[in-house]
């Protein structure tokens, strides 16, 4: 969509943009049960929820939210079929090769959060990159939760701070070892 586009959406929908929130997030769920309602393998779903993040993504910058958050893949999606699984990594990847022209030329940061080392070498490569790239941009932060769960967020920073010394725990200093400390 252009410029025009969302100013026009924005416009007829009335949106206060002084009142856009700073930080908003998505859970990415539903995708397979769309397709199968539809009578379509369950990748056409989750292709067609790629889409609409996409569009999700651009307007949440035009209207100036400052965050965003998208939960993409769960610890628990690695219980599903080996060949769904595959198709979502490789669907991560042709999504993050098409959209960097466009996360550059709208100046999105890419942030990623969650356990990345059981993700396929190819993919982790594709998503370090792309956040290695977008790392100066000044635009909307884009963080991609992936293979993440809130739980094991929680072990993972426990985990760090027991290997930093750490004897005193209070919030802040929980805060500081989270993923999500730089949002």
């Amino acid at each position: 969509m252009s410029v025009n586009t969302f100013e026009k959406i924005i416009n007829n929908l009335n949106i206060d943009t002084s009142k856009v929130p700073k930080h908003i997030a998505v859970i990415m769920d539903g995708n397979g049960r769309w397709a199968k309602k539809r009578k379509l393998p369950r990748i056409a779903g989750h292709r067609k929820g790629a889409k609409n993040v996409t569009n999700i993504v651009e307007a949440a910058g035009e209207i100036g939210v400052k965050f965003m958050t998208i939960y993409t893949f769960s610890i628990e999606n690695w219980n599903r079929p080996k060949k769904e699984v595959d198709s979502l990594m490789n669907l991560f990847e042709e999504v993050l090769t098409a959209k960097l022209p466009q996360l550059m030329k709208k100046s999105v940061r890419l942030n990623l959060i969650g356990d990345l080392s059981s993700i396929p070498e190819t993919t982790r490569k594709k998503f370090n990159d792309a956040v290695d790239k977008t790392s100066k941009n000044d635009g909307l932060v884009l963080t991609v939760a992936l293979n993440y769960g809130g739980r094991d967020e929680i072990t993972r920073a426990i985990n760090k701070m027991l290997k930093n010394g750490v004897r005193q725990v209070d919030e802040e200093t929980v805060s500081k070892y989270l993923d999500t400390n730089n949002v």
